[in-house]
């Protein structure tokens, strides 16, 4: 399946539907059809609710289960509409889904952004390494991608899911 709008469709349905069956209001807020560079295409929708501590859960878990959820089901409608030649099609051909709650990500992401330059500077200060807290790989990566933006410092990630973390140090040699 290659028609984006046939796929965004079945996304916004696919998010309406997961929502009445959760008995939750809420409403497409925006949406946005990005292109990267790998040609891969990514839909975001943001939903705006009254309810966002139920969608979203603490630390995001709700908002990453349901992401996953409305993810699956999207992507089996679009493979069931799929000519035949087509069905064995790999999830990694389809459009990315990204769902947002009241804009929670666009804050987490800034969150993220401003730990990571302080902890930079501690870190570039002390010259000692500093461990942060155990995160999602989502938010383990925005914490790489903004280090890598220092060319004095490095990052690596160490321990094992659910706790594993982003050590911040400097670059050796």
């Amino acid at each position: 399946m290659n028609d984006s709008n046939q796929e965004k469709e079945i996304i916004r349905e696919t998010i309406k539907e997961v929502l009445r069956m959760m008995n939750v209001e809420a409403r497409i807020e925006k949406e946005e059809l990005k292109s990267i560079e790998s040609g891969e295409k990514i839909f975001t929708v943001n939903l705006e609710t009254d309810e966002p501590n139920i969608l979203i859960g603490q630390s995001g878990g709700n908002l990453q289960a349901l992401q996953h959820i409305v993810k699956m089901l999207a992507y089996r409608r679009m493979r069931a509409l799929s000519p035949p030649e087509e069905k064995e099609i790999d999830e990694e051909v389809m459009m990315k889904i990204n769902l947002d709650i009241n804009n929670y990500k666009n804050q987490k992401e800034d969150s993220l952004r401003e730990l990571a330059k302080s902890m930079s500077n501690q870190v570039l200060y002390s010259k000692n390494s500093v461990a942060l807290r155990p995160m999602s790989a989502y938010e383990r990566r925005i914490i790489h991608l903004e280090i890598d933006k220092n060319k004095e410092l490095a990052t690596e990630s160490l321990g094992d899911e659910p706790f594993r973390k982003v050590v911040i140090k400097i670059k050796e040699s």
